[in-house]
């Protein structure tokens, strides 16, 4: 094609429809990001903006070419009259090179500096872009997707017809020599299309296989297309100081991405693999019948590929452990079970499946304890712990208010969907952030409002200890019931209490009070260790003993008893009594026998005296004075046992040692003897 100043002027307008396409989808996303609150939209929006320098810097360009031409026409027409032969036009001549310098000056300055512009522009957005959406890689609890999936599919299929088809325009312009530079128009077009079809097709498949990853990793993953974008720039612009230049000829400036050339005109590439298969099987591949009819049916194949695959999505599979709604338009027809479903293609008719059979958990209260190591009140259980507002020990002070304690209860509920389509009502479509995560935030809340208004009528020393398996049960029904208010659909499988502790600067008093309990249960099982010795030693028998113990108990009441029992019963008892002690043995049955061996001692004692009495006074009535004399002599043979007696006549003074003594006996005088 002749490269005249028409050809310049159609390349131009070609590059301000660019320019105002490029404003339009970029402005779109934008609009539809800051107001979806899609991240993955707002970072495609920015980087099909930047591409809008670009299609500036062309249209300037190619007017530049325009006014070269008509200056090199008029520079024609000039030379072939016969005014450049005179002298007063001989300076005239270099006036007609304006253009031609300005246009020199701007493929050698303007271009480049574009580019660097350009380069820096995608850098810049795409590293504050990747550091703003860089959590989304891991952190997949927090991140909330947009919810607006219809919007985002249709604004991202517009984006990439749009700008494929547009960019392929611009491609088969590049073809001819004087086009050339909107090589770099194309490869913008063409990225704004692959930005718009990956958000459409990230939606689709978050409506369609309910995953959330692309949505999550989009935004990350454009912002770095973004920077490596730009660094190919930089690269690019850095290779063209380096390239040799002929005459006449105009290098292709930085911001043409080679990259995205190869994806707006994909028949250079064919070309190159067609060669390519060419010499290695030895003959023309790319000349056979059924190379031809591929190439020439490969839109009606892509098509028709297309075209099964939306029409197989009227076959959904439910798996055994979920149940499905089917609906059509919006509007709910039934609920499916486990298997196979059929019914009209996306977007007509959605299948959309729960883990309806699974037991799902949710936590009320503290969540459970982290780490490794013995779960002690004085560790750190969780990240955050919730406190809960139970009764004090021994429930308040009498007569008014109490002060109220705090105590960490760990509630782990779990239940399984009962009802599915109360359950998808639960959590509407629309609602921003997570379906699922909502409705589970919804439980746990409608659990932990029935738990927190149950504990706080409990006790501190009921909730550690003695109702822990009743308040297991009590908060199952509770929350059930709590449920069934709210018509969640859900069954409550099990409610229980996994942990309870205080907070940690008052556990050590806690712990106190359980010490001194368990010193206090330790001495009372002392003393019946000693208590149950005792009964052992005493009676021999600890069950004997509590025999007799509880006989003892009997003979008590029979004798404070009003009026009192017969004699004769009390004997009986007694003599019950004294016949259990003898048999059982043990210290008792000794003492008694010990008891009455003595009473036995000193009964024949007595008798014995008695008796001994008795014959003294008979022989003493049958003989008195010899009675009293041998009372007499056995008196004076006691008192002399063991000492040395001396007989000495009446008159004598015995001297011993000195000393004179005076004889104890003189005489012996029998007593008169009396009528007694």
């Amino acid at each position: 094609m002749t490269a005249d100043h028409l050809s310049y002027r159609r390349a131009t307008g070609v590059c301000l429809t660019g320019l105002a396409l490029q404003i339009a989808l970029g402005l779109a996303l934008l609009i539809y990001g800051v107001l979806g609150d899609d991240s993955a939209a707002l970072t495609g929006g920015m980087g099909i903006l930047l591409g809008s320098p670009i299609w500036v810097a062309l249209a300037l360009v190619f007017h530049q070419h325009r006014l070269e031409r008509l200056e090199a026409l008029e520079r024609e027409a000039y030379q072939a009259s016969g005014a450049a032969q005179a002298s007063v036009f001989e300076e005239s001549g270099g006036d007609l090179e304006q253009q031609q310098q300005r246009l020199a000056w701007m493929h050698r300055w303007f271009l480049p500096t574009v580019s660097l512009v350009v380069a820096a522009g995608f850098v810049g957005v795409g590293v504050v872009r990747y550091l703003l959406t860089r959590w989304q890689f891991n952190d997949e609890a927090n991140f909330a997707p947009p919810s607006e999936h219809g919007w985002a599919i249709s604004l991202g299929v517009g984006v990439a017809v749009i700008g494929f088809v547009f960019a392929r325009f611009v491609a088969g312009m590049a073809k001819q020599r004087a086009w050339l530079l909107l090589h770099a128009g194309s490869a913008a077009a063409v990225g704004s299309a692959l930005i718009g079809a990956g958000i459409a097709a990230s939606h689709f498949i978050m409506v369609a296989a309910r995953s959330e990853f692309m949505l999550r990793v989009l935004a990350p993953v454009l912002a770095g297309l973004l920077v490596a974008l730009g660094a190919e720039m930089v690269l690019n612009f850095v290779l063209n100081l380096y390239r040799p230049r002929k005459a006449g000829e105009y290098q292709r400036p930085g911001f043409d991405s080679r990259v995205l050339a190869f994806v707006a005109a994909p028949d250079k590439l064919a070309e190159s693999i067609s060669e390519a298969i060419n010499y290695q099987f030895g003959f023309n591949v790319s000349s056979t019948w059924f190379y031809q009819l591929l190439a020439r049916s490969v839109v009606s194949l892509v098509v028709l590929a297309v075209g099964v695959l939306w029409l197989m999505s009227i076959f959904t599979v439910v798996a055994p452990h979920e149940r499905g709604l089917l609906s059509r338009n919006g509007n709910l027809v039934r609920e499916v079970g486990p298997g196979l479903v059929i019914d009209l293609p996306w977007p007509l008719s959605r299948v959309e499946r729960f883990p309806a059979d699974a037991v799902n958990v949710i936590h009320v209260g503290t969540p459970a304890p982290i780490g490794e190591g013995p779960i002690l009140w004085t560790n750190e259980h969780a990240v955050e712990e919730s406190y809960m507002l139970v009764q004090p020990s021994g429930g308040g002070a009498e007569g008014g208010s109490s002060d109220l304690n705090l105590l960490a209860i760990e509630i782990p509920i779990h239940y399984v969907v009962s009802d599915l389509k109360k359950y998808k009502l639960l959590a509407v479509d629309g609602t921003r952030g997570r379906i699922d995560q909502y409705r589970s935030e919804l439980l746990t809340a409608m659990a932990s409002s029935a738990v927190i208004e149950y504990v706080a009528t409990l006790s501190v020393d009921e909730i550690l200890g003695t109702r822990r398996r009743e308040m297991s049960d009590r908060i199952r029904s509770l929350v059930q019931a709590e449920f069934d208010r709210a018509e969640a659909g859900v069954r409550v499988l099990f409610a229980g209490v996994a942990g309870t502790h205080p907070q940690k600067e008052v556990a050590p008093a806690f712990e106190d009070v359980v010490r001194t309990d368990l010193r206090r249960l330790a001495e009372v099982e002392k003393a019946e260790a000693d208590a149950l010795r005792s009964l052992a030693a005493v009676v021999g028998d600890v069950d004997r003993a509590r025999s007799i113990v509880a006989e003892l108990d009997v003979l008590e009441r029979m004798k404070s008893a009003v009026p009192r029992a017969p004699e004769a019963e009390q004997i009986r008892q007694e003599q019950k009594i004294n016949d259990m002690i003898a048999t059982a043995g043990g210290d008792a049955a000794v003492l008694i026998a010990e008891a009455k061996a003595d009473r036995w001692r000193k009964h024949m004692t007595a008798r014995a005296r008695a008796a001994s009495s008795e014959g003294l006074i008979a022989s003493y009535r049958a003989a008195p004075l010899a009675f009293r004399t041998k009372r007499w002599l056995d008196a004076l043979r006691e008192a002399a046992d063991g000492a040395r007696v001396y007989m000495v006549p009446p008159g004598v003074r015995v001297r011993f040692n000195g000393e004179e003594l005076v004889p104890s006996v003189a005489g012996f005088e029998p007593a008169p003897e009396t009528n007694n």
